[in-house]
C-alpha cells in the first residue's frame, strides 16, 4: 500500500520486510505445504474452490456474513450484493458467479434464508461446513506469518478463535479493493489463477522447486498432477505450455517428462505471496484492535 494509505492503520511488516527475511523460503514453503494438504487428492475441493472467480466469491460471501446488520438493508448479504462485491474483483462476471453460487449451495455451504424484515429477500448464509473450510482456509495463509514472526504470533487465527474470524472477515470486507489491486499487480499468478486448478499446478511447481527456488530439473508425471487435483493430464499439459511459452518453465520431454521451474517464476510468486502475507498482517492487527 502506499505511504498515504497507511494513515492511521496499525503497525504491520510490509511486502519488502517479508521478502527479505531470513526465514522467507522456510515461510514459503510451510504455505504451500499447507495449502496442498488441504486440497491436494481432493478434487470436489479443487472443482469447487481453485479458480479465481470461486475462490474470491467463496471469501467475499463469508466477509458479507461478518458485516450483516439486519438494522442495515445496504449489509444484507443477497446473491445480487455477493456477485456484484466479486465482479469488482475482475475475476469473474456476474452471470457465472450466480451459477457458483448455486454450487454452493447444492454442495451444503450456503444456505438461503428469509430476511426476517423482509421476506421477499433471501439472505445468503454460510453453514457450518463453509465457516469450517475458512478456518483452513485462514490458518493456512497466516502460517507462514507465524512461521516469520512466532512472537506474538497470530494465535486467535491459528487456535481457529470463531469469534476472532467473524472480526477479521468484517475488517476484509472493507480491503476489497486492496485484494484486488493485489491480484492486478501480479499478472504472472494470475494467468495461473483464471485458469481451472491453475492455481494447484502452480504450488505443485513450487513445491518442486523447493524452499530455495532451485530451477534444477524434476521429473513429473501430467497424470499424476492432473489426479492430485481431479483434472486431465491434457489440461495440466496445455498449462504447462503456455507457461513455457512465456519462458516461466522449460519442459523437456527426452526419456521422460521433466520441468524446470524459471527464476522469473519461482520471483512472481514469492511477491504474490509476501504481499498477500503483508495484507494479512494488516488485516489481523485491526482485528485485534475491534475483537473482545
Amino acid at each position: 500500500m502506499a505511504a498515504a494509505d497507511q494513515q492511521g492503520l496499525p503497525a504491520h511488516h510490509s511486502e519488502e520486510e517479508i521478502l527479505s527475511h531470513p526465514r522467507f523460503p522456510i515461510a514459503r514453503d510451510e504455505f504451500v505445504n499447507a495449502i496442498l494438504a488441504l486440497y491436494e487428492y481432493d478434487p470436489f475441493l479443487n472443482r469447487l474452490l481453485l479458480e479465481a472467480g470461486r475462490n474470491v466469491l467463496f471469501v467475499v460471501i463469508m466477509c458479507l456474513h461478518a458485516r450483516y446488520d439486519e438494522a442495515e438493508r445496504a449489509t444484507w448479504p443477497t446473491l445480487a450484493l455477493a456477485t456484484q462485491s466479486t465482479a469488482a474483483q475482475g475475476v469473474s462476471s456476474p452471470r457465472r458467479l450466480g451459477a457458483l453460487v448455486s454450487q454452493f449451495i447444492k454442495t451444503g455451504y450456503l444456505e438461503l434464508r428469509a430476511s426476517p424484515r423482509d421476506r421477499r429477500i433471501r439472505i445468503l448464509t454460510p453453514t457450518a461446513k463453509m465457516v469450517a473450510q475458512d478456518q483452513d482456509w485462514l490458518v493456512s495463509h497466516y502460517l507462514p506469518l507465524q512461521v516469520l514472526f512466532p512472537k506474538p504470533g497470530y494465535a486467535r487465527i491459528m487456535n481457529r478463535d470463531a469469534g476472532f474470524q467473524l472480526v477479521q472477515r468484517l475488517i476484509t470486507s472493507g480491503f476489497f479493493a486492496l485484494g484486488g489491486q493485489i491480484m492486478a499487480a501480479h499478472p504472472i499468478v494470475m494467468q495461473f489463477m483464471s485458469r481451472e486448478a491453475g492455481v494447484m499446478i502452480l504450488i505443485k511447481l513450487m513445491q518442486l522447486a523447493g524452499p530455495k527456488g532451485d530451477a534444477n530439473q524434476k521429473e513429473i508425471s501430467y497424470s499424476d498432477i492432473g489426479d492430485s487435483f481431479g483434472i486431465s493430464r491434457t489440461h495440466v499439459r496445455k498449462i504447462l505450455q503456455d507457461a513455457e511459452k512465456q519462458d516461466l518453465v522449460r519442459l523437456t520431454r527426452d526419456r521422460g517428462q521433466f520441468i524446470e521451474v524459471m527464476p522469473e517464476l519461482v520471483e512472481a510468486f514469492d511477491r504474490f505471496v509476501a504481499a498477500g502475507m503483508s495484507g494479512h498482517d494488516l488485516i489481523y492487527n485491526l482485528a485485534l484492535q475491534k475483537a473482545v
